[in-house]
């Protein structure tokens, strides 16, 4: 597959999924291995309070825990993981 094939049919999962554009970039860079607000929302050019309402409304959904300490940090949880796994579901699987 190649860079554009991959990118159109990433485009179009997406467009399919129904959370928010915000919503699924915070998804996803949870997903890909952000963990804090702070730098997600650096790293998706987020807005930090915008960031941090994704970050809890994904988390009341259910696909996103929160390790709360002294810092919040997020997690996929199962039915994030499932989530994620259906935006990908494009990708052929492997033998």
């Amino acid at each position: 597959m190649k860079a554009i094939d991959f990118a159109c049919r990433l485009l179009k999962a997406l467009n399919n999924e129904p959370h928010s554009d915000i919503a699924q970039r915070v998804l996803l860079a949870v997903a890909a291995g952000l963990e804090c607000s702070a730098d997600i929302a650096q790293f998706m050019g987020l807005t930090p309070s915008g960031c941090t309402l994704a970050l809890r409304r994904l988390a009341n959904e259910g696909l996103l825990a929160c390790i709360c300490g002294e810092y919040s940090y997020y997690r996929l949880t199962p039915q994030g993981k499932q989530v994620v796994a259906g935006i990908f579901s494009f990708l052929p699987r492997p033998r």
